[in-house]
């Protein structure tokens, strides 16, 4: 992945945790097209694994989420 992939994917990915994330750190994207979109660019990069409305955070996912620039 690119510098610039990384940046992009690490904003897409806060914006996630933020408003997609539950109490228990899983993603539900809410049927909201923004969300389903954005979970599915992050499963294509191996950052999410899938599962329902949403998925979880794979190790990538988080080592993205804790890696500060």
């Amino acid at each position: 992945m690119t510098s610039q992939e990384q940046r992009l994917l690490s904003a897409l990915a806060w914006m996630c945790a933020q408003y997609l994330e539950d109490r228990d750190g899983e993603l539900d994207h809410l049927s909201m097209s923004a969300g389903e979109r954005a979970i599915g660019l992050l499963v294509d990069y191996g950052l999410i694994a899938p599962s329902g409305r949403g998925g979880a955070w794979t190790e990538a996912g988080q080592a993205l989420l804790n890696h500060i620039d």
